[in-house]
């Protein structure tokens, strides 16, 4: 009995001797997917030097050049994935974490990715039907040179060495391109996430899954479409959390990698969303000491904003930030608003005008940077983002607010979603000078260009105000102004018309005279005098099908 009381007592202080070797503040990620993961950027001197040594490698691999052991840890300085590799999303991650936590907590990552590999190389069942098919493929080389062509093992193996010294709390993963728009993608992720977690004796409400969207369309992405299903990730696995790719640029060279200054971004992105997870700040600690260099990167210089915007519905009024090392970022999602003038509700447009609105940005180093901004809040920007052709040929003068058509051409604002213009009144249409090319101003339910919609014929006025609550079509139907696709111009002739304005309102001044029809009659008597519903007399006799006003009452010619 004493003699195994002594083993018994041996074998607990080897277990506590080794828990004691875990740092409870030694924050482990483990970051995988495909080349944005690998790091596609050439790392510049700025995130060479100054990388704080609070922030660990752990090699998955053996390298040349550097020279790096397997399993052993490094300061992160770049190329953390491989040797193939270059500056990533991983590198700002780390560099973002450590300057927000406290000094006594340290970053470390565990990165294991290969360009152009599908998501299916990650899964334990699947990778080596994979080796085997496409043994030539360059993702193939890169997992038989660095990862014994099982990158999914080499994490467990790392991650697993990596757990005799710190704490996971998270995984990162940017994949997609290889698997574009592929539906079954998010269940593919969370059979590889809930694998890791099994394998590594993890639990999901303690390590989040962070995944990052692919390069956008109007940054010259080609794989843009498969945000939908990164977007999707939330409700497949519930502890994952999207981190965004908007205004992120690309390298110019090819439509799937960010640059350097995007990957930066993105970096940060990964780690707010981490930090917000976690309750903490997404500013520098207090008592960090930041390197001059690096805090050009993160502190703002001057903020802007459009003089015209779109109003959809909930939609974040779009700011950039000009930083000191001169790069640009979307911050609209960190930014704070005031105005008397433009109705803003929690930093989202709610109502459309013309004022000055006050944007106040705290950066990363606790500065905050304010500007003033004279706003024209409109559904109608006269910008190329919106204003597009529909048939026909037009062409636009964004500055002149002309459109120029050829004969039977339709142009005007097409919305990606029905937006809502059920709170105002009026939709005012301003011309500079009447026109002659036989232009209508037409409202449509639909993007279809031939779809039936309410339309109204401009004839000789320079102002046309249409009841945004009476636009009746095809004789009795009625098109909701909560739900319009489009509002266009079409013309019959070609020419040019000048546009001076463009608005809704609820102002009654600018009512159409048939506002005040109080009911809907089929007949009128011979004597009353006939309008139209733009106020014009119409002939007593031979009326064409549609709807008119006498006596203050709407009649419907069929």
């Amino acid at each position: 009995m004493k003699r195994l009381l002594i083993i018994t007592v041996l074998l607990a202080t080897r277990l506590l001797g080794a828990n004691a070797d875990v740092d409870p503040n030694f924050y482990i990620y483990i970051c995988f997917g495909q080349s944005n993961m690998e790091g596609n950027a050439k790392a510049e001197s700025v995130d060479k030097s100054n990388v704080d040594k609070r922030f660990r490698l752990l090699a998955t691999c053996n390298y040349d050049s550097p020279k790096r052991t397997m399993g052993q840890w490094y300061d992160a300085i770049p190329p953390l994935v491989n040797p193939v590799g270059g500056l990533g999303p991983t590198d700002y991650f780390g560099r973002t974490m450590v300057a927000a936590l406290p000094s006594n907590v340290r970053i470390g990552v565990i990165p294991v990715a290969m360009g152009g590999s599908p998501i299916e190389m990650f899964d334990k069942d699947k990778y080596q039907k994979l080796m085997k098919e496409k043994s030539g493929e360059w993702w193939a080389q890169i997992a038989r040179n660095n990862y014994n062509s099982n990158p999914y093992g080499r994490i467990i193996e790392m991650a697993k060495k990596a757990q005799e010294v710190g704490v996971i709390k998270g995984i990162l993963l940017h994949q997609g391109c290889s698997n574009n728009g592929d539906p079954n993608w998010p269940n593919m992720v969370k059979k590889i996430y809930n694998d890791m977690l099994t394998d590594l004796g993890l639990a999901a409400d303690t390590v989040p899954l962070f995944v990052g969207e692919t390069l956008r369309q109007e940054n010259g992405g080609a794989c843009y479409g498969h945000n939908t299903q990164v977007n999707r990730m939330p409700s497949v696995v519930p502890t994952s959390h999207v981190v965004s790719s908007f205004g992120l640029p690309g390298n110019g060279q090819d439509p799937w990698h960010f640059n350097a200054v995007g990957y930066r971004i993105f970096g940060k992105r990964y780690a707010f969303e981490a930090l917000k997870l976690m309750g903490r700040e997404q500013f520098v600690d207090p008592d960090y000491k930041m390197a001059a260099s690096l805090e050009k990167f993160y502190a703002v210089k001057s903020l802007t904003s459009d003089d015209e915007i779109l109003v959809l519905p909930g939609q974040t009024i779009p700011v950039k930030a000009t930083f000191k090392d001169n790069h640009e970022e979307e911050v609209s999602d960190y930014v704070t608003f005031r105005s008397d003038e433009i109705q803003i509700t929690d930093g989202r447009i709610s109502g459309v005008g013309n004022g000055k609105v006050d944007i106040v940005y705290t950066d990363f180093t606790r500065k905050e940077t304010s500007a003033t901004v004279n706003m024209n809040v409109t559904f109608f920007p006269f910008t190329a983002e919106y204003l597009q052709k529909r048939s026909g040929t037009a062409t636009f003068d964004y500055t002149n607010r002309t459109i120029t058509f050829s004969g039977g051409a339709q142009a005007g604002w097409v919305y990606d979603k029905a937006v809502d213009m059920s709170a105002y009144k009026y939709l005012v249409v301003k011309l500079k000078e009447p026109q002659d090319i036989g232009a209508e101003v037409r409202l449509s339910a639909s993007k279809n260009t031939g779809s039936v919609g309410f339309r109204d014929t401009i004839n000789d006025r320079t102002v046309v105000s249409i009841d945004l609550h009476n636009m009746i079509y095809s004789k009795t139907k009625v098109l909701d102004p909560a739900k319009i696709f489009m509002v266009t111009f079409r013309c019959a002739k070609k020419g040019t018309l000048h546009i001076d304005d463009m608005f809704l309102t609820n102002d009654d001044q600018y009512a159409p005279d048939a506002t005040a029809i109080s009911s809907i009659t089929r007949t009128a008597t011979a004597a009353s005098p006939v309008y139209t519903l733009d106020g014009r007399r119409a002939p007593a006799a031979g009326l064409k099908p549609g709807v008119y006003v006498s006596e203050g009452k709407k009649i419907i010619v069929k």
